[in-house]
């Protein structure tokens, strides 16, 4: 089981994240490409919270295939290129996440590979 570090000597987390996980001796760790919100018929919904919603199914459907779940996840690192968008991707992720908590990183970008993608996400998980 992964470790959560939140210690009480600092800020709490501001949103659903830990500021630090521990893998465990001996895990199977799995890196993702970043995920775009693009579905499997090669279209993209509009608006942040559609992409997102893509982007963590996209993700579960990758953790499932190495035999993980969202509980496994350590860290994601999510790149957006609207400041503006940041909270309704952060709420539109926390449907997926739950109580999971990995260590996260937010990143605004001035630009992502294509100009109608507006979020992309990669994770790490590991599994003992």
């Amino acid at each position: 089981m992964n470790k959560k570090h939140v210690p009480d000597t600092i800020a709490a987390p501001i949103a659903a994240y830990s500021h630090g996980v521990e893998i465990p001796a001996n895990a199977r760790i799995l890196h993702t490409a970043g995920q775009v919100g693009l579905r499997t018929d090669g279209t993209t919904p509009e608006g942040v919270t559609a992409q997102t919603e893509v982007v963590w199914t996209n993700l579960v459907a990758i953790l499932a295939s190495a035999g993980m779940g969202i509980e496994d996840v350590v860290k994601v690192v999510t790149y957006v290129i609207d400041e503006n968008d940041f909270w309704p991707m952060a709420q539109a992720r926390a449907k997926f996440l739950g109580d999971a908590r990995p260590a996260s990183t937010g990143v605004i970008v001035k630009a992502l590979a294509k100009p109608d993608w507006l979020v992309e996400v990669e994770v790490i998980a590991a599994k003992a």
